[in-house]
């Protein structure tokens, strides 16, 4: 018997322990691939608020309240960002695009509504055409709106209708669906930004509070190179002093950065747990192996083989049934992840970047957002996990086959 059959016999023979060893193995590798594969999806999904509205900073400027809560207003982290500080914004390194937004409320005598103006940028129009359900899409130079689906259902309108703003009827052109489709700041109705400037130009109280002109803006949509998000958002907060209002992925990342730190040290906690246990197992099923063969290890020595030798074929099995563990927990969390379709996480959108009054019971909107996101199991998680696997069964091996035994002759006295 040649030592690969030596070695197939005995990992069939001693089945109980050819067993253990694998399930121990293959449970501590999917373990340890889906605990931490689960902190680092939860880590990524604080960036999807952003990703949600097509831009990676949302810059705004926090003025005063209105004079008189009627009519057409700014809210009042929405207040009037000067052309000069745009210029100086979008002149920042790492700035890939702006485009400008002007965002107001309506209020009472007419009916209230959240009204975005916005540029045909990047995280502008385009993106809105392209989540139409109902009618046509409006460019720039449109004199039309469109309408969130949302608002469209409450108040029973449809392209073709006509919406009062002001004093002005606007023609509907389209429903769109921004709550599914995301790609731009949540709004009631939707404009070309010249039409929301001229209303806010003719505004008596927004013009009260500000010199607001035909050109300007309170709101960017900003996009910019990822390497560079950090050092764009403190430029822009130097930029726009003390008031300036500033959403990116970091502003979430900042407020749940506890509670990120605690899962992911909390998954490879739990995933060190588990591996200690599944080394304490596959070790203590070797041990127990390796004393049942005392005989067998004996004759082998008598025969010729060294103690060196014996000792590296008892950890090629270990070996074997560890990289046959590794792979079974591997493919069996890819199929856990792919089966899950992801993660669910809720998180709050902050007020600011859809605000709507709080003194109008008809203007609540559920700010919460659902982020699904598929388990982000990495190659490098993959291999990492599975060399671990490896390794658990190479090293209680090693140790089983150091502890001292009995002499051969004391073994085969008796034979």
């Amino acid at each position: 018997m040649n030592r690969l059959q030596y070695l197939t016999h005995e990992l069939l023979f001693r089945r109980g322990r050819s067993l253990a060893t694998l399930l121990s193995i293959g449970v501590s590798v999917l373990a340890a691939v889906l605990l931490i594969s689960v902190a680092t999806t939860y880590s990524k999904a604080v960036q999807a608020p952003m990703k949600s509205v097509g831009a990676d900073i949302v810059a705004q400027l926090s003025g005063d309240i209105p004079k008189a809560l009627k009519g057409l207003v700014f809210p009042h982290p929405n207040a009037l960002l000067p052309a000069d500080e745009v210029a100086r914004i979008k002149a920042l390194p790492g700035v890939v695009s702006v485009t400008r937004g002007v965002y107001m409320w309506e209020l009472p005598p007419n009916p209230y509504k959240s009204i975005l103006g916005i540029e045909d940028g990047p995280a502008g129009l385009g993106n809105l055409n392209a989540n139409i359900t109902v009618g046509e899409a409006i460019t720039p130079d449109s004199n039309a709106i469109l309408i969130d689906s949302d608002y469209a259902a409450k108040n029973g309108l449809k392209p073709g209708d006509r919406l009062l703003i002001g004093t002005r009827k606007f023609p509907v052109a389209g429903i769109v669906d921004a709550a599914t489709g995301g790609k731009v700041v949540r709004a009631d109705v939707y404009m070309p930004i010249r039409l929301a400037q001229n209303l806010a130009l003719h505004a008596p109280h927004v013009q009260d509070l500000y010199p607001f002109g035909p050109d300007d803006a309170n709101e960017l949509l900003i996009k910019v190179d990822s390497r560079d998000l950090r050092a764009v958002v403190e430029g822009i907060g130097a930029i726009l002093g003390k008031n300036a209002v500033i959403s990116s992925g970091l502003s979430f990342q900042d407020t749940l950065n506890s509670v990120l730190f605690l899962s992911r040290r909390l998954g490879l906690i739990l995933a060190l747990v588990v591996g200690l246990f599944s080394t304490a197992f596959v070790l203590r099923a070797t041990a127990s192996a390796v004393n049942e063969r005392q005989r067998e290890m004996a004759l082998l020595q008598a025969i010729g083989w060294t103690r060196r030798q014996i000792a590296w074929q008892v950890i090629l099995e270990n070996t074997v049934l560890a990289v046959l563990g590794s792979l079974g927990g591997i493919v069996l969390a890819l199929i856990i992840a792919r089966l899950s379709g992801g993660i669910q996480i809720t998180i709050n959108l902050p007020w600011d970047l859809s605000s709507t009054p709080h003194f109008l019971p008809e203007a609540t909107r559920d700010r919460s957002q659902i982020v699904t996101m598929p388990l982000d199991i990495s190659p490098g998680l993959i291999a990492i996990a599975g060399l671990g696997g490896i390794a658990v069964g190479f090293l209680a091996a090693s140790i089983a086959t150091a502890l001292k035994r009995a002499q051969p002759w004391t073994l085969l006295g008796a034979e």
